[in-house]
């Protein structure tokens, strides 16, 4: 599987949601996804719809938790497979 660029900051990731972009990404062997959804930005574990977590800014993205770690911790680490911008 080839990977995209990774974010290099978390200004690099917060103005990539703020645009409107969409990130898929690898995190301990599972799938996840940031996508628009409404007036909101959701972000889930892949085919996991309980783990769906709604957000209203690209900041509050950063705290959604991978179940070790809140996103923020690792964002530099993720194995991204998709992303906008």
């Amino acid at each position: 599987m080839q990977y995209c660029k990774k974010f290099q900051s978390i200004d690099e990731f917060v103005d990539c949601l703020s645009r409107g972009g969409e990130v898929e990404f690898l995190y301990r062997n599972k799938a996840y996804s940031i996508t628009h959804y409404a007036r909101s930005i959701s972000v889930m574990e892949a085919y996991n719809e309980s783990s769906r977590k709604q957000f209203s800014s690209p900041q509050g993205t950063l705290e959604y938790d991978l179940g070790d770690k809140k996103l923020k911790e690792v964002l530099s680490d993720l194995a991204i497979t998709f992303r906008t911008f």
